[in-house]
């Protein structure tokens, strides 16, 4: 059976970003705008209006509010000095498509293309200077065409943003070799004028007042800029140009004092702006590039536009520092704004190995260096009693572009039961799966033997977690850091119910524990191999390390319920919901390369057999799937992830080995319009609520799980 869909909707906001820079350009919104931000922790709201003008009536693609027309003049009585009418384009009127590294729209008259990059950042320590620039440089290309072979007479083709302050002419400060403008704001468009003699830049009250005027005329207290082209009748027109951002100096606050990258290269925004005009034709190349890898892919159109658009959203929130000579890599947690978040970096991490391999241990060595910390345990019926804990990491580093003090996150705090309490056991098991990914991916091995001390210190503190009795020890954590206060630990589920929230016994973490005990065997084996470890010491924790895994996976499938048919999510008895992030772990051995271990047949085939049925009982409706035949993570909770959704839909096709058939169609379009109809203003968005959410502007970047499924 072959399932056909009706089209589906292109009226989604999607925001467009350099790398980096912590910016973007938002478009596709109808009727509620977009444009410029830089720094916000929502998408901007700005009119954006493209579009042509013929003989006083205006048509405008649809990505603004409604034009309304200036008030009468107080003396005079009049608006402008002849009649003007806008008129938008209707939805059905327009044409868009979305690739991996382009955008377009298209109606009659009228095509307007953005390109963004997609392809990752050089790692500054080693890429030749022009490379890193041509990288990081906070511009965007785009692209309007105006077509009028079919008119008898000349149209303006335009392009402006609205609600502006503090506008400046490009051509004031560089003698007219750029055109465009910029703001005080840190961001503007520019262009090449010796390219588009027919282009002209205008600053302006409105669209009713630029085009009521016999000719334009620049007006710099206006709120709307942008520029005009003249396009005779019969000929067609295309105008190149950047949207671009700039900022200046220290932008950082807290431990540490930073810039951002692309200020090495660049003093202001002109500057940066002459040099990426130059780099226009390149960079839509380099796009069509990016383009024609997703098209090529088996995936189909829905999955194709979840990659398309998480991957942008990542690239919003991205942010790279320098700190004198040492760069800093940062991912925002979306509109939250926390600053390299763990429990979202050991998700990202297969996109980022991907694209630019470096941010991770970039990542890594901050966690490792400032912010990881030492604690002690207890049980939680006895706080008073405290037993060896060990290392573990911060949930994030900052907010707001200022970093924490070290050993702290911005998150976490002591006393406080639920959201906002510690992820001390989470993260420390995010360390251990992250670095042997890491390790995995680069062959690092110079980093992994630095280190090496930190990884013995990582198997002390998850044994410590188990039980401070080692005969006790089941593989399961039980035991809550001290740092907690008389509060218990939680996990990144921080917002659904308790069958994922609460760390201790919880089955999710239960089996994320199992791969961090199988990836510090693995690193342990490096290890041995490198020479860095006696063959005598690193084989005995090799074994510590197995036999721990051993452990863990028998004690999970000891709470395996044959009459409900899966794992209850706590393994204390007092949750018996099912959860599809069980299998969460499964995809780090797999990642690994230890086919063995997440084969049916091998050592641990038992619970991997265990895990599939478990899945394949509780993805039904009414249970783990919402009526629309989306997933839920929880069956007893409305709030569910994409980025874990795309993560556990890879595990249960490539470790599981589950054939989901046509409904696999089914549950890709449920989510593709999860984001592009039920939460249309918020572009990437994690956590949907009953198939949509609420508010505007909300983006995320962790949905970047989506590009695993280019490897299948």
């Amino acid at each position: 059976m072959t399932i056909k869909f009706p089209p589906a909707t292109h009226a989604y906001q999607t925001p467009h970003s350099p790398r980096g820079a912590n910016a973007h350009f938002s478009l596709g919104l109808i009727g509620r705008g977009g444009g410029f931000g830089l720094q916000q922790s929502a998408i901007a709201e700005q009119d954006v209006f493209i579009g042509f003008h013929r003989n006083g009536k205006v048509i405008c693609l649809p990505f603004c509010q409604p034009p309304q027309p200036p008030p009468p003049d107080p003396m005079t009585g009049h608006t402008t000095s002849r009649p003007v009418s806008v008129e938008l384009v209707p939805a059905d009127k327009i044409t868009r498509t979305l690739g991996w590294g382009s955008d377009c729209w298209e109606t009659e008259g009228i095509r307007f293309t953005m390109a963004t990059p997609v392809s990752g950042v050089p790692d500054p320590q080693s890429a030749p200077a022009s490379v890193l620039c041509d990288a990081i440089t906070p511009a965007i290309p785009a692209r309007l065409t105006v077509d009028n072979r079919a008119g008898k007479e000349p149209i303006q083709g335009f392009f402006a943003v609205g609600g502006w302050t503090g506008c400046r002419l490009l051509a004031d400060e560089t003698g007219g070799d750029l055109a465009g403008v910029a703001t005080i704001a840190g961001y503007g468009f520019a262009y090449d004028p010796k390219v588009n003699p027919n282009v002209q830049t205008i600053i302006d009250f409105d669209l009713y007042r630029l085009f009521g005027r016999p000719y334009p005329v620049t007006f710099r207290l206006g709120p709307v800029g942008g520029f005009i082209v003249e396009v005779p009748a019969g000929e067609t027109i295309t105008v190149d140009f950047i949207l671009g951002w700039y900022l200046g100096g220290v932008v950082t606050q807290g431990a540490y004092h930073c810039v951002y990258a692309y200020t090495r290269y660049f003093t202001n925004f002109a500057e940066m702006a002459r040099y990426a005009v130059t780099r226009i034709a390149d960079w839509f190349q380099q796009a069509e590039a990016a383009d024609k890898v997703l098209s090529s892919s088996n995936l189909n159109d829905d999955q194709k536009f979840m990659i398309a658009q998480a991957t942008r959203t990542y690239y919003t929130s991205s942010m790279l520092f320098f700190e004198g000579n040492q760069p800093r890599w940062v991912i925002n947690e979306g509109s939250f704004m926390m600053m390299n978040t763990f429990d979202l970096t050991v998700d990202m991490q297969f996109f980022e190995l991907r694209q630019h391999p470096w941010v991770v241990r970039n990542v890594l060595d901050a966690f490792t260096d400032e912010y990881s910390y030492y604690d002690q345990v207890h049980f939680p019926d006895q706080p008073q009693t405290a037993y060896p804990g060990g290392i573990s990491f911060t949930h994030d580093q900052g907010i707001f572009n200022t970093f924490s003090p070290h050993g702290f996150s911005t998150y976490e705090v002591p006393e406080q039961h639920g959201v906002y309490s510690y992820m001390t056991h989470e993260q420390l098991v995010n360390y251990i799966l992250t670095v042997a990914q890491y390790l995995h991916a680069t062959q690092d091995n110079a980093w992994l033997i630095r280190r090496k001390s930190v990884i013995e210190d990582c198997l002390d503190s998850l044994l410590n977690r188990d039980h401070p009795d080692p005969t006790q020890r089941d593989g399961i954590m039980d035991l809550e850091s001290n740092r907690c206060g008389s509060s218990t630990e939680i996990t990144t589920y921080d917002s659904l119910d308790p069958s994922l929230g609460q760390s201790r016994r919880n089955l999710y973490l239960g089996v994320k524990s199992w791969a961090a005990y199988l990836s510090l065997r693995w690193l342990f084996n490096r290890l041995k191999s490198l020479g860095a470890l006696s063959i005598r010491e690193a084989d005995q924790k090799m074994r510590t390390a197995a036999e721990s895994a051993d452990r863990c996976a028998r004690t999970i499938l000891s709470y395996y319920d044959p009459k409900r048919g899966y794992i209850p999510a706590l393994l204390d008895g007092k949750d018996t919901s099912p959860i599809i992030p069980a299998i969460e772990g499964l995809i780090f051995p797999y990642r690994l390369g230890l086919t063995e271990e997440v084969a049916f047949d091998g050592p641990y085939g038992e619970l991997v057999k265990t895990l599939r049925q478990h899945i394949l009982h509780i993805l039904k409706p009414g249970v783990c799937l919402f009526p629309d035949h989306g997933w839920k993570l929880s069956a007893n909770s409305i709030n569910s992830w994409m980025s874990k959704i795309a993560l556990c839909q890879y595990i249960c096709r490539q470790v599981l080995k589950i054939d989901f058939g046509d409904d696999e169609m089914l549950h890709d379009r449920a989510h593709a319009d999860w984001w592009r109809v039920g939460s249309s203003t918020n572009p990437g968005i994690d956590q949907i609520f009953n198939c949509v959410t609420g508010g505007y502007g909300f983006h995320y970047p962790r949905a970047v799980t989506t590009v695993l499924w280019l490897d299948e």
